[in-house]
């Protein structure tokens, strides 16, 4: 049996290429005087294509970007955003279960450093400029695609 892929599962694949073909991304928060705080992170290879668009990466947990995590509980990566729902995880097993040992300049205490702690942020809304995906001329028009409460994903803007 074949079917076909809707509008919203293209643009959901191109965003999964994307973002699996990068090494960093750029995540930004709001800062505590109503400004952008915008840094590089790592994501987690691979956890790009899991189902539930549940992104992670590697954090300190006494950073600035822990702080606005804390503080406003939203989080903007430079190819997903979501409004609400940014976590910080900080329970050992987690952490040791998804350390990448290429972290250790970064956090010499390992995966067991009390000061080491992930970010979990689930993303229900994608924007994104795809050549040969979303509307031409490239880069001049968008598509954004959101999960509803019913969780699947459409198509609200192309």
């Amino acid at each position: 049996m074949v079917t076909s892929m809707t509008r919203a599962d293209r643009l959901l694949a191109a965003a999964r290429s994307v973002m699996a073909s990068l090494t960093y991304c750029w995540a930004a928060t709001p800062s505590e005087d109503g400004g952008v705080n915008v840094r590089v992170v790592g994501p987690i290879p691979g956890v790009s294509g899991e189902e539930d668009w549940t992104i992670w990466f590697a954090t300190h947990g006494g950073s600035r970007k822990a702080a606005d995590i804390r503080r406003a509980g939203r989080l903007t990566l430079g190819y997903q955003h979501h409004p609400d729902g940014a976590a910080l995880v900080e329970d050992r097993s987690e952490i040791r279960g998804r350390w990448l040992e290429r972290w250790r300049p970064y956090f010499p205490g390992g995966p067991d450093d009390p000061d080491t702690i992930f970010v979990r942020l689930n993303g229900d809304r994608i924007e994104l400029c795809v050549c040969g995906v979303t509307p031409e001329p490239f880069g001049s028009r968008h598509s954004v695609v959101e999960r509803g409460a019913e969780r699947r994903w459409k198509v609200v803007s192309d």
